[in-house]
Order: C-alpha cells, then sequence, then structure tokens
C-alpha cells in the first residue's frame, strides 16, 4: 500500500471540520503469544496533533497500523477515525520509474492540479528534481517526495510514521515546517524518537514507554 496523501483546499478544511476525536479504549495485540499492545487507551484530539514517542518494540508502528485498519487488534474498541487517511510509512513505498509530480497525482488524481503539486515540491527544495525519476533521487529526496504525496491528498487524519529519518537537522525543520503550514484542520499522529521533534510538531506527546505493564 502507498503513502496516501493530501492537499490543502477549502474542501479539505470542510471535511476535517467534521471529523471527530479518535478514541482508543483497552486496544490490546499479540503477535505470536507476544504482547504488543495491552490495554491501551488514548483519545487523539480533532484537528490537533499527537506526537508518540517510545522504545523500538513497544508498540508505535503497530498502533498506528491498527488505527489505520491495516492491522486487526486482538481486543478493545476504537471509534472516530475518518474514512480518508494519509500515511507515511517507515518505508518510502514510492514508483521508481516515476517522477516525483507522478508519483503524487497518481494519488491526487484530477483533484489537486500539476501546477500546484510542483509547488508543494518546490517548498521542499525539490523543484529543480521533480521530473526526475525516483531511482535517481537520494533517499533524503524520496522521503520528501514521501511526505508531499501524504500532504498533497484530501485526507482529514495525517499518519506519520517516524517521517524525518535520514534528513539532517535543517531540513527536517523546513519537512516540518511545511507539514504545520499544510495541516488545514487535519488530525496529525506522528511518531518520532526524538523529543524535540515532538516539540517543535507541537500538540500532545505520548510516551508508549508508560503506558507498558
Amino acid at each position: 500500500m502507498s503513502d496516501i496523501t493530501l492537499t490543502g483546499h477549502k474542501t479539505l478544511s470542510e471535511s476535517a471540520a467534521q471529523v471527530s476525536d479518535i478514541t482508543l479504549t483497552n486496544v490490546s495485540k499479540s503477535f505470536g503469544g507476544k504482547s504488543v499492545l495491552k490495554n491501551v487507551s488514548f483519545t487523539f484530539k480533532r484537528g490537533e496533533t499527537t506526537c508518540i514517542k517510545g522504545a523500538s518494540g513497544c508498540g508505535k508502528t503497530t498502533l498506528l497500523r491498527i488505527i489505520a485498519g491495516l492491522e486487526d487488534k486482538d481486543g478493545g474498541t476504537i471509534s472516530g477515525v475518518p474514512d480518508k487517511i494519509s500515511y507515511v510509512f517507515q518505508e518510502d513505498r514510492l514508483c521508481e520509474d516515476f517522477s516525483a509530480v507522478s508519483n503524487i497525482m497518481a494519488v491526487t488524481g484530477h483533484s489537486l492540479k500539476k501546477d500546484m503539486v510542483q509547488q508543494h515540491l518546490k517548498e521542499l527544495g525539490l523543484g529543480s528534481s521533480m521530473n526526475k525519476p525516483i531511482r535517481e533521487l537520494s533517499g533524503g529526496m524520496k522521503r520528501r517526495v514521501a511526505i508531499a504525496r501524504a500532504v498533497c491528498y484530501d485526507s482529514e487524519l495525517l499518519i506519520l510514521d517516524e517521517p524525518f529519518k535520514g534528513l539532517d537537522v535543517k531540513l527536517r525543520q523546513s519537512v516540518m515546517d511545511y507539514i504545520k503550514s499544510h495541516a488545514n484542520g487535519r488530525t496529525i499522529i506522528c511518531v518520532t524518537h526524538d523529543p524535540a521533534e515532538a516539540e517543535y510538531m507541537g500538540g500532545t506527546l505520548i510516551d508508549m514507554g508508560e503506558t507498558r505493564t
């Protein structure tokens, strides 16, 4: 499954305004008899940013996949998840033979004009590379394309799983600014290992390590 993507249009803000809080109550998940999530309860506020941190293996990615409907939970309830979700996975999941512009437009279709897609890529410093095949881009460039694709789709929920890995400090800050400037009232859930990233993104911080028993 590809990273789904977002736009920044009036229609997005209007649809986001209809979204409820996302509420998880006693959500549990095990793999091979090993508990990854045990009775996890969170509320992700509508239109706000929530950052999740915690050690590797504490269930952060599993939690995101359950919220997005990509993984079944073993128990508990989830409510308020919208239909339109943008997702930046830990892997870029781009079409290597397509250009950056084509990767984004393959998801947005006619909902976002080509010149707007190009403007998004320019904001991320990809103006001179937007028409090159993805296979010719560096890892940091590919990461920015994946993020742009997730910010250009008309979603109501934006899920980011370690979106800034592979980016240097300067790029990281500019990409975070880009995401915040195009949030358009969306609910954002972001996993990060870096407390500084969580602070810069703002909103609520959840430490998954504190939820484990």
